[in-house]
């Protein structure tokens, strides 16, 4: 083979791998934008029915499946984290554990809450997920109150008996949003985002 031809061959290859360095480059561009489009999801708050977000949480004295009294709302020593599950909810069997090492994690008070059905079946519950040490209440009224209408539902109120976030939360992340929008000051992620984009587009 001659001198020449080795050279065509050499140039051949130096543009072929040239062209797939272009290629990686504005396909990593692409993954790029689309991270950015597809921002991570917090809770799912809704916004037309509840208490609001960095108003005081409703106050109640209820009792739990044991008969003691438990003070929802007003001032504490550590923030509250109300997790709304069910026997019967597969994602609520997932987020228990996850809520007890988050509270753990944190020092957050939790309490278990759910709406009603057979006490049997709850306290069954209660032993098979391993969670007696924590308070575990059977109240429609406070599922009103918080607008929990679909399950698992989480909310998180601060030492002050201040509501700092609520919302659905079907993942590990969108438990752990609620804790971030504590520290952070947002009402949600959501809310990061969108205040985020707006400081973005006015500078």
């Amino acid at each position: 083979m001659s001198i020449e031809s080795l050279s065509v061959i050499v140039f051949v290859l130096c543009v072929a791998v040239t062209l797939l360095v272009v290629l990686v480059l504005a396909l990593a561009r692409q993954i790029g934008v689309l991270h950015t489009r597809l921002a991570p999801a917090g809770a799912l708050m809704n916004t037309s029915a509840g208490p609001d977000v960095g108003a005081p949480a409703p106050k109640l004295s209820l009792q739990d499946i044991n008969g003691t009294p438990v003070q929802i709302g007003g001032a504490s020593a550590s923030p509250l984290l109300i997790l709304f599950v069910s026997p019967s909810c597969p994602i609520c069997k997932e987020l228990v554990p996850v809520a007890r090492s988050m509270a753990r994690a944190e020092k957050l008070r939790l309490l278990f809450a759910s709406d009603g059905g057979k006490i049997d079946k709850h306290i069954d519950y209660v032993g098979k997920m391993d969670i007696a040490d924590y308070p575990y209440l059977l109240s429609s009224e406070l599922g009103l109150k918080f607008a929990a209408s679909k399950l698992p539902y989480a909310a998180l109120i601060d030492s002050d008996g201040v509501l700092r976030s609520r919302g659905l939360v079907n993942s590990r992340e969108h438990l752990e949003s609620l804790v971030e929008s504590m520290l952070s000051g947002y009402d949600s992620l959501q809310d990061y985002l969108v205040k985020e984009q707006q400081l973005e587009q006015a500078s």
